[in-house]
């Protein structure tokens, strides 16, 4: 029996417990779509980095029935000023949350879920139907007005499986920070990258966001993954922009033994515009993946996308960037930066940068390099009295820097800035951490 067999078997005997009709009838459309349209394979382009027979080591997909004790010293230190809700092992802790003023009424009259979209249907979306599938606390948010909001899920060290299912509209003009953090406990599972005792997998992480911007509405997104390293992850998020909304989002991928991140953002209203910045950091066997399209579908929007990778020893990351511009999109600007550094051993970077344009009024600039230090500077710092460890260092931190300078509230950067750090072959000097910036 094969790994979408299991799950659709858990399903069903999930099933037969009551729960409200609406999630229920979620459920339902999500394990149809499942049926219909099935998994990824590795023989999908867009897939084919990512190791996905390792689901079938997973011993079972269902999550836990009740609530787990949350891990001494994993739930990080509340952010000045924002709001915040936690789910540990997919299950919503309100004891745990510190909802904003005015926040807290909204939660009680959510609009109702959507069915799944195209990109859901399509392979690229398809692991948010299974977050879909077992979700058991999902989150419907509409938003006006100005929030500062942390969305933190945490997997337990016991868990097999932790999903989140959740979807935020923002009201015309709405102004909303949002930090968004997936942490997990370490158990008894092997080393940093490796899939644990005899190779077997620890949980499941599936992560479901979708977002709508209406018209003139602004988030800034930061997402932090830092899952247990032996954990398989897998996030879909789906974003749609009206006209003149604005969608900042800085991604930093740093945990997992296997971490696979989908995106498809749409920017359909005139002057819609998106900044992202991404970083992965790897090392042992991790495999870092991540796929983005952009679809420009309305006249003067604006793209900007950077991706910076590191992966050492035997790590492989991937980055998978796609952009369509239609015929309809007059006055469109993209521009995409794609940069990876293997960092030795046997690592691989693949990066695929694919602009498909369709109007002759654009302005569009690309580009992708994979390499390793850079001889000339590394021999440059050498010669100014540094040792090879930290010129090394230093010079990964400022490869770096770009994305993790993106990373706006200082106590943020900083927990970025350790994690990504833990991923590298040589840490970055100590005062650099301390110091909580980015040169």
């Amino acid at each position: 029996m094969n790994a979408l067999q299991r799950m659709l078997e858990d399903y069903t005997a999930q099933a037969l417990q009551p729960e409200p009709g609406e999630r229920a009838a979620v459920r339902r459309a999500a394990a149809e779509a499942l049926r219909r349209h099935a998994l990824p394979t590795r023989r999908d382009e867009n897939w084919r980095y990512t190791n996905l027979a390792a689901l079938d080591a997973l011993p079972g997909f269902r999550p836990r029935a009740a609530a787990a004790p949350l891990p001494a010293g994993l739930l990080p230190a509340p952010l000045a000023g924002y709001g915040r809700l936690v789910w540990i092992d997919g299950r919503a802790r309100p004891e745990l949350s510190l909802p904003d003023p005015g926040l807290a009424e909204r939660l009680g009259t959510l609009p109702a879920a959507g069915a799944p979209d195209a990109f859901e249907l399509a392979g690229d979306g398809r692991f948010g139907l299974v977050a879909s599938l077992f979700a058991g606390d999902p989150l419907r948010l509409r938003l006006s007005g100005a929030h500062d909001l942390e969305f933190i899920a945490i997997t337990t060290a016991g868990a097999t499986a932790a999903y989140t299912d959740i979807e935020l509209q923002l009201a015309p003009q709405a102004r909303v920070r949002l930090v968004e953090r997936q942490l997990g406990a370490v158990g008894t599972a092997g080393a940093a990258g490796t899939a644990g005792p005899a190779g077997a997998p620890g949980a499941l992480c599936c992560a479901r966001l979708k977002v709508s911007l209406e018209e003139g509405a602004a988030l800034d997104h930061t997402r932090l993954q830092q899952t247990a390293p032996t954990a398989l992850y897998y996030d879909t998020l789906s974003v749609t922009l009206a006209a003149q909304a604005r969608y900042s989002i800085v991604q930093v991928a740093a945990g997992g033994a296997q971490a696979r991140s989908s995106a498809e953002i749409r920017l359909l209203g005139r002057g819609a515009q998106l900044r992202l910045r991404a970083l992965a950091t790897a090392h042992a066997a991790q495999v870092s993946d991540a796929y983005v399209s952009v679809l420009h579908q309305a006249p003067d929007t604006h793209s900007d996308q950077l991706f910076r990778g590191i992966a050492g020893e035997r790590a492989r990351i991937a980055c998978s960037a796609n952009v369509e511009v239609d015929a309809s999109a007059r006055g469109a600007r993209v521009l995409q930066s794609l940069r990876g550094l293997i960092d030795g051993g046997t690592a691989e970077i693949d990066l695929r940068p694919r602009l498909t344009i369709n109007t002759d009024d654009i302005q569009a600039a690309h580009g992708a390099t994979t390499g390793r230090l850079n001889d000339d500077l590394l021999f440059y710092l050498l010669a100014r009295g540094l040792d090879p460890v930290e010129a090394r260092s230093l010079l990964k931190w400022a490869f770096l820097g770009e994305a993790l300078s993106a990373i706006e509230l200082p106590a943020l950067r900083n927990a970025a800035e350790r994690a990504t750090a833990g991923r590298l072959m040589d840490a970055p000097a100590a005062e650099l951490l301390a110091a909580g910036t980015t040169p």
